[in-house]
This record gives structure tokens, C-alpha cells and sequence, in this order.
């Protein structure tokens, strides 16, 4: 078909025009931002309102456990003491009144073993001049003889032979001593080796081995030492000796005297592929003298390649005389013979007891049955963890945030605090491979905990200093997920060079687009991470779903240039040219983002939780059950200075929280960390709370209060442990504690927060809609309005937004007084359709200019309407509760809240302080009669009837 515009042309126009058509169409379409854009099917606008296809049956997971085998020690056996070996025709003796080695041959064959030393675990010095000494007893008179030498391989290949040996002859009956002594020649392979010649039976006991020049006694066998019988679930081998139990719970037990290896026998205990493995027995610590905080260690390995293994959760020592050990592993991904292994140190002593191995089945699990449901009748005040590290090392040294002389907290009350959460999020990808028993332990403590481990989506983390992890059956989850990867999925930018690789540790973005190359299974980036998000985290049923990192609704700030430059070097489109556009890559980004929330919830459906990571956004609430607000306090401080507090920025999240907490699946909710400030450097040994931190928590935790959200205080960050304040853990009798009788203190909320706003005027209407951006000018004064007041007031602003076309960067409302920068809000989204409602307010001193200026970025257009401002006596919040009152003063200004804003419309009565311990002064335990005054930015919670 032809075009009207070029009939009737000279054949030579017409030929011309199709040669740059066909230049134009061999350059890449993302030259045109249009072509570009259809390059993305589909598009984000239709993937929000295409309909889903979920699972019609119940796609969630839970676990249970069977039990494979237990040990109680109850059978035991005599064998060689460790470094001794029973030859071809040895017998150890199996009864305590026999302490006797026999060795016995026929004469078919010359010079057979019948006992030895193994050189690895008894190593003979080069040159030593050593003497051996047993005691031994003819049984049969031997043909020729029974020769006891020491030997080495190397030394025998070369034809250079230690000199020295022991050689008997007698009869039968015969009993003595044998003795030699030898120097050895400078080879490191000697051992002992006893041997019968020929014909003849020998028994010998108290085998000993000494090394002259030290007098010391470097090997000595009595026959007396003690191994659990091989024909049971356990195999072993080290220092030990088994008796009755002095646990409780034991029938007998081993003491190990020294290093210790138990593993399963894999004849009798089948460990199936891709299956957690639990592991649990008691132990009592004896001895301990270096104070190690870990007795040893336990692994599952490969039997057909021991080089393979994979660690689960060590065996915890500080603080700890008795314990009950509980800790699993998963098995491989690939058919083979999987060993499970429990190791202790030489350097303690440990009576261990009632060894069981069970694996873990998974089950079907609808969203009603999962401890989720519990989540929305959760009491006041609800607590949240953000919980990055694994809890071993935050129990050392806060995973290096908490550093010191001595481990932070034993292994058990870093969980004990854990477990007084009641949701946890951001578990470190490791916990689903090497101890997936964190979810057996903290359920013990608390049964209606929710547990989600984080999972990265557009950004994947890497430590460019170390190679590429290669993957094997049984790499761990984290070194899984990366190494799985395809080298051709990292973003790129023109020059094929790896976008923010660095040398160390480094942040690398994802080629999320259309264009991302499929891998040698016919998989792009986000088809892996669908499976993987399924096969690492969700489908052995340990956890309640995933907070997925990083899911961007806008262009990675990664890519240098994204928020200011027309194009960026990010060669999504691989084209080798810098020809992408932020605008582009938000959308498109946006598209990816519910393109992997959409693949996922047709695996799961709504029977996993799913929630976000650093943002509330309205384009993917619809998809998940919530977010998790990092450090949701941090914007509240210019410059994390604690004394410059942004009355707009907490305004702004208390707005955006109330918009957003109608958009989420059921059941929703939202985990809000609260965090210190640190201006300068992040510390590396913080493991008290001080002044600051007691007063940030105070106001961020009230915060809180007025939502419905579950709240922590990190001294440092999501590798500190849980630590609580006053206001966490009540009693019955009012008192602070750390105890989870204390939980859920205030119960239920009684209403929703208020607003005390006195003596309100409007001072501004906007009379009609202001369009901003794209070709037009990039920031509009909106409104100015005065404080003819004689003191400092409130002033309310209330709008609208929508955003006409996508952004580059976020538009945002700006707030000055008198030259002055004084806060901002910030449009939560750039996507074009989003809109939305704010409500934020600003203390204004008296007789001074309030300017409120509207911006937006590069790109983008903005619809901004129905603004009102009001002038007020404002900024104090209350909510009410069963068992109690908060009263937040989110202004920069002390405030006096009367007695009766206090009891408030239900007229609440016995009002009393918490009697704390961290702040006995705020928190004095006195009753309330009288007016409060809070400081600028503090709050305070109050028990009340």
C-alpha cells in the first residue's frame, strides 16, 4: 500500500525515501522514544489492569517434620583409641575384661597387618629417636615370627630402612614386654606397623609410643576407649567415652575428651535430595577454658565428592552451660549421597545425648491458615525486625556493627529478642539453605511469628574482588541465586563494561528489559528469578513469603545520569549505543517490576506474602501485602542532624501511609524501622542505646502508634540486634521489661489517630488546576501566605496530584520562609496516571512568609490541584488504645496538651506514666492529673483506663 504523499513523485524521490526508511529501520528503534517504548510488551499501564490467573488451589506452603533416626548412645562398642587402625587380620576386643589386640594368620600370605597408626593423625618427627613399648602374649607359635617397625612409604621405595625393630619367636604361652628404641631416618611418613610374618597368633595391649626426646608420650593404646556401634544411624570417630547420661532428658551419653566427629551412616539413614535436614540433640558444656562461642560445627557434605559441603548453624558455647541444639541444612539439588556431619573442638569438653535426624515434608497452606491472619488482631504496640545478617554473627559482634572484646549476646537471647517480634523481615538469603531451622526455633517462642526472607530483584549484589562463585549442589542460597546468573544479564552501558562494578563489594543492575538474552535454558533474567524466588525460598514451606528488595517503579539510581540527563548509558537494548532514555527506563522498569509480582503470584498465588522494599508506591500496592520502610525516620533530620527536624518529611509519611495502607492485598502491613542518625561515620562497636537514641526512638515509635505498622529501633542498622526501650515491653503492673509477658501492653486501638487542630482559618484556595512540566517551565510559585499571627502557628496544606505524563525524577512540593529552605514533599510516584492526596503541615514564626513553590524534573508533567492552606495551632497527635494514650508533638516548638485533650472524647481515666528504666524521668511511673508539655518533636505514651 502506498502512501498518499508520494504518489505522482519522480521515480527517483520515491527510491530516496525508502533508502533512508530502510537506514532509519536498521539503526535501533530506541533511537525514537515511541519505538522504544512499543520495543516493551506489555506495557505497565496494561499490566495493571490486565486481569491475574491464580492457582485454584492452595499455592502456599508450611512444614512439617518426619523423623529419620535417633541416637541415644544407649549401644556401645569398644574401638581403637583415635589415630590407631585395626589391620587385615586384626580383631579389637568388644568386652572391658579382654583389653587385648588380636592378630592372627593363616601363613596364605607374608607379612600382614594386624594393627597400625595412621601417620596423619600421628605425625613421627623426621630423625626423631623414638621407643615403643607393649605388653603382648603368644597364642599360637608363629613359623617364622611377629615383627613390630616403623615404617615409612618413602623410605621403603628408596631401600632406606630404619634399623631397629621388635621380632618374637616364642611358643605359645609365652607373655612379656617388647621394647625398642629407633631413630628414624628424615622422611614425614612413619608409622607403626605391626605385622605377623607368616603363621602365628600375638595379642597385645598398652601399646606405647615415645618420643625421646621429649620424654612425652605421643600415642598409647589400652583397648579401653568406647565408640558407638557402627550398625546404628550414627558413625564416629575422636576422643571420647560413653556412659550414663547426667542430662536430664538422656539415657547415655558421649563425653568427648577431645575432637569429636559424628556423621550419619548413609546405609542407614537416606538423605533425599533437595530436602532440609534437621538436626537436634542436647549437650552440656564441661570444660570451655579458651571461652570459645562456638563448641564446633555441622555441615552436610557430598559422599561421592566430600569437597562439597555446605554449613549449617554452629554450635553455640558463649554463655551457654546446658543447651538443646537445633539446626538444619538442605541437601543438594542433584542425586547423590548426602552426609550429615556434627564436629567439636579439641579445645572443649561436651556431653552430648538424644541425637535425632528428621527432614522436613512441606505442605499445602492457604492464606487463612498461615500466622499472617494473626497479623491484623496483633495488640499495641506491634513489633516488627528488620533482620539482615545471620544471627550467629549479630550475636558476635552485630555482623561488624557492634564490635568488641567479648561476643555481643549468646546465640539464645539474640533469638529470645528476635522472637518478641511479631514479623520479621530481610532474612538473609542463607537462612532458606544453611539454617532453615530459624523458622523451628523463633515459632517454639512466639507461634504466630511471620518470617520473610529477602530476595533481590532489579539490583543483585556481588564482591568483585572474589570470582565468580561457581555453582555446585550445594552452594548456599545467596552464592545459588548469583551464580545461576548469566554473565549477559548484567546491565551494561555502550562500551559492554558491567554498570557500578567495582572492585569490592558492589551493587550491579539487572538487565530487566525485553531485550535481556536468554541463557543456554531459554531463560531471561526475570524468567530465572520467578524460578528461583520458588525454588530457593518458597517451596520447602519454612517461611511466610518474601520482601523483595529493590522493586523499582523508576529508573535505577545506579545508572549515573538518570534523574538529569536526556539519555544514560544503559544499554538495555544491547545495541552498543548510548541511546536509551530515562523515561523509558522508567516505564519500563515499572513494567518489569509487575511483570515479576505478576509471574510470581500465578506460581503462589495469595497464599505467600509478598511485600516491598525502601518504598510506599501505588503502582505495585495492588500486588503485594505491604512494604518495609527502611530507616523510615531518616528523612525527618536535615543532614541526620537530631536537633533539624522536618516537620514536612513526617507529615509527609504519616499522609502517605494513610493513602497507601487502603491499596495492599489482605492481609496487609507494614514494617517500619526506625534508626539512629549519623551525620559522619556509621559506627563499628555500638551496643548500648544513648540519650539521642532513647529520643529518636521515643518519637519514632509514637509515630508508629498513630499507624497501624510494626516498629523497631536499630542502634546501627538491620545487622544490630533487637534492643527495647521503655515504651516496648510493658507489665501488668506498668513496669518496662524485656520479657514477652510485656507484649501487646496498650491492646487494641480504639480509633483512629487524631489530628489536635485548634484555632483553624484558611488563608489560601487554589482557584484552579496548575499544570507544570514537559516543554513549559520546570518549578511554579504556587501560593504565599503570611503569619500576621504574634507567635509561631501551623500552617495545613491539603492537594492533589496526577501525573499527566511519566517523570525522570520525582515532582515535588518545596516550603520556604523568608529565603529560608524549610521541608518538601515528594510525589511517592513518577508513572504517568498516578495520583494521589497529601496532607502536610509547617510551623511559620510569627510574622514571617510562607512560599510554596512547585517543581518538577527533566521530564514529566504534572496536574496539581485543590490546594488549601489553613493557619492553625497544630501538629500534636493522639490515639487512643485499650490500656492506653500516645500524645506525639510533631512540631519544632514545645507544646502543653491540656488534661482534656489528654483524656480525649472517651474521657479516659487512671492515667499514670510507664515506670521505665532507660528514662526514669520521663517514664517516672507517677499518675497524670495536670496539663503535659512535650519538648519540640517528642512524645510521650501513657497507660490509661
Amino acid at each position: 500500500m502506498y502512501d498518499h504523499g508520494t504518489q505522482g513523485k519522480p521515480l527517483l524521490s520515491v527510491l530516496l525515501v525508502l533508502l533512508l526508511l530502510l537506514l532509519f529501520n536498521s539503526c535501533s528503534s530506541t533511537q525514537q522514544e515511541d519505538n522504544m517504548a512499543l520495543m516493551y510488551t506489555p506495557t505497565y499501564k496494561k499490566l495493571e489492569s490486565a486481569p491475574l490467573t491464580l492457582p485454584t488451589e492452595a499455592a502456599g506452603k508450611t512444614c512439617e517434620y518426619e523423623l529419620l533416626g535417633v541416637e541415644d548412645f544407649s549401644a556401645v562398642i569398644h574401638a581403637p583409641t583415635r589415630g590407631f587402625l585395626v589391620g587385615e587380620i586384626g580383631t579389637f576386643p568388644k568386652e572391658d575384661e579382654d583389653p587385648w589386640v588380636l592378630g592372627k594368620s593363616d601363613g596364605s600370605q607374608k607379612y600382614m597387618q594386624y594393627y597400625r597408626t595412621d601417620p596423619n593423625i600421628i605425625p613421627l618427627n623426621p630423625g626423631g629417636w623414638y621407643e615403643v613399648s607393649y605388653r603382648y602374649k603368644v597364642l599360637e607359635t608363629p613359623d617364622e615370627g611377629f615383627e613390630t617397625i616403623l615404617f615409612s612409604n618413602t623410605g621403603a621405595q628408596q631401600n632406606n630402612w630404619v634399623e631397629q625393630s621388635i621380632f618374637i619367636t616364642e611358643p605359645a604361652g609365652t607373655e612379656g614386654v617388647a621394647t625398642m628404641q629407633a631413630q628414624l631416618k628424615q622422611y614425614s611418613d612413619y608409622q607403626l606397623l605391626m605385622n605377623v610374618v607368616s603363621k602365628g597368633a600375638i595379642a597385645v595391649t598398652e601399646i606405647t609410643i615415645k618420643d625421646m626426646a621429649t620424654n612425652a608420650v605421643v600415642a598409647y593404646e589400652d583397648c579401653k576407649k568406647y565408640q558407638h556401634t557402627h550398625s546404628l544411624m550414627l558413625r564416629g570417630d575422636g576422643d571420647f567415652t560413653i556412659g550414663k547420661s547426667t542430662i536430664p532428658t538422656g539415657n547415655a551419653s558421649i563425653v568427648t575428651t577431645g575432637w569429636l566427629k559424628l556423621w550419619t551412616n548413609s546405609s542407614v539413614v537416606k538423605l533425599p535430595k533437595d530436602t532440609v535436614i534437621l538436626l537436634e540433640f542436647d549437650y552440656k558444656v564441661l570444660k570451655n577454658p579458651k571461652n570459645l562461642d562456638q563448641l564446633g560445627w555441622v555441615r552436610i557434605y557430598s559422599g561421592t565428592n566430600t569437597k562439597l559441603d555446605r554449613g549449617a548453624m554452629a554450635i553455640p558455647a558463649y554463655q551457654v552451660t546446658e543447651g538443646h541444639y537445633t539446626g538444619a541444612v538442605k541437601t543438594g539439588t542433584e542425586d547423590d549421597i548426602y552426609i550429615l556431619e556434627a564436629n567439636f573442638s579439641g579445645d572443649v569438653s561436651v556431653e552430648l545425648t538424644n541425637f535425632r535426624v528428621s527432614r522436613q515434608i512441606t505442605v499445602p497452606q492457604s492464606i487463612e491458615d498461615s500466622p499472617a491472619q494473626k497479623l491484623k488482631d496483633a495488640p499495641y504496640p506491634r513489633l516488627g525486625n528488620f533482620f539482615t545478617s545471620m544471627a550467629e554473627w549479630v550475636a558476635r559482634d552485630g555482623s561488624g556493627s557492634a564490635q568488641g572484646d567479648t561476643p555481643w549476646m549468646s546465640f539464645d537471647e539474640l533469638e529470645r529478642r528476635l522472637a518478641l517480634s511479631d514479623v520479621v523481615v530481610g532474612m538473609h538469603a542463607m537462612y532458606s539453605t544453611n539454617d532453615p531451622a530459624a523458622s523451628l526455633r523463633l515459632r517454639a517462642l512466639n507461634p504466630n511469628i511471620v518470617l520473610l526472607p529477602a530476595f533481590e530483584t532489579h539490583v543483585t549484589s556481588r564482591d568483585g574482588s572474589l570470582p565468580q562463585p561457581q555453582l555446585h549442589q550445594l552452594s548456599n542460597a545467596e552464592q545459588a541465586f548469583i551464580a545461576g546468573m548469566s554473565k549477559s544479564w548484567y546491565l551494561t552501558n555502550a562500551k559492554g563494561e558491567t554498570i557500578n562494578a567495582q572492585d569490592g563489594w558492589s551493587s550491579i543492575p539487572m538487565n530487566v528489559s525485553a531485550f535481556c538474552p536468554y541463557n543456554e535454558k531459554g531463560e531471561r533474567y526475570l524468567d530465572y528469578w520467578t524460578r528461583s524466588a520458588v525454588d530457593i525460598h518458597l517451596a520447602d514451606g519454612s517461611w511466610d513469603g518474601l520482601m523483595l528488595n529493590d522493586l523499582l517503579t523508576r529508573g535505577s539510581n545506579l545508572i549515573p545520569g538518570i534523574s538529569t540527563k536526556r539519555k544514560v548509558d544503559a544499554d538495555y537494548n544491547l545495541n552498543k549505543v548510548k541511546d536509551e532514555t530515562p523515561l523509558w527506563i522508567t516505564e519500563m522498569s515499572t513494567a518489569a517490576s509487575l511483570t515479576m509480582l505478576r509471574s510470581l503470584r500465578e506460581k503462589v498465588g495469595n497464599d505467600e506474602l509478598l511485600i516491598s522494599h525502601q518504598y510506599l508506591d501505588s503502582v505495585i500496592a495492588p500486588l503485594v501485602n505491604g512494604a518495609f520502610l527502611i530507616s523510615f525516620n531518616w528523612s525527618w533530620y536535615e543532614q541526620q542532624d537530631p536537633e533539624k527536624f522536618l516537620e514536612t518529611q513526617w507529615s509527609g509519611f504519616l499522609s502517605d501511609y494513610q493513602q497507601m495502607r487502603k491499596l495492599y492485598r489482605d492481609p496487609s502491613f507494614m514494617v517500619l524501622q526506625g534508626t539512629a542518625q549519623f551525620p559522619e561515620e556509621v559506627p563499628e562497636n555500638k551496643r548500648e542505646a544513648d540519650e539521642v537514641d532513647i529520643e529518636l526512638n521515643r518519637l519514632a515509635f509514637a509515630t508508629a502508634l498513630l499507624t497501624d505498622g510494626f516498629y523497631e529501633y536499630d542502634l546501627v542498622d538491620g545487622r544490630s540486634a533487637p534492643i527495647f526501650f521503655d515504651e516496648m515491653l510493658v507489665d501488668k503492673q506498668g513496669i518496662s521489661t524485656d520479657s514477652i509477658e510485656g507484649k501487646g501492653y496498650l491492646g487494641m486501638p480504639l480509633g483512629e489517630a487524631e489530628h489536635l487542630v485548634t484555632n483553624q482559618t484558611e488563608v489560601f484556595s487554589l482557584a484552579k488546576p496548575v499544570v507544570l512540566g514537559d516543554k513549559g517551565t520546570k518549578s511554579k510559585k504556587i501560593a504565599t501566605v503570611r503569619n500576621k499571627d504574634g507567635e509561631s502557628k501551623q500552617f495545613l496544606l491539603e492537594f492533589d496530584w496526577r501525573n499527566l505524563s511519566t517523570h525522570t525524577s520525582q515532582a515535588s512540593i518545596g516550603l520556604s520562609s523568608n529565603n529560608m529552605w524549610k521541608g518538601y514533599y515528594l510525589m511517592p510516584s513518577q508513572v504517568e496516571g498516578s495520583s494521589g492526596h497529601a496532607s502536610i503541615f509547617i510551623t511559620v514564626e510569627k510574622n514571617k512568609d510562607l512560599i510554596t513553590t512547585l517543581y518538577v524534573g527533566r521530564k514529566g508533567a504534572l496536574e496539581f490541584s485543590n490546594l488549601k492552606i489553613h493557619q492553625a495551632d497544630a501538629g500534636v497527635f493522639r490515639r487512643d488504645f485499650e490500656h492506653g494514650i500516645v500524645l506525639v508533638n510533631a512540631t519544632n516548638e514545645e507544646k502543653t496538651i491540656s488534661l482534656s485533650d489528654i483524656k480525649g472524647r472517651l474521657g479516659r481515666t487512671n492515667l499514670r506514666r510507664i515506670k521505665g528504666q532507660l528514662d526514669p524521668a520521663t517514664n517516672n511511673g507517677r499518675p497524670v492529673s495536670e496539663a503535659v508539655t512535650l519538648k519540640a518533636h517528642d512524645a510521650l505514651i501513657l497507660l490509661a483506663d
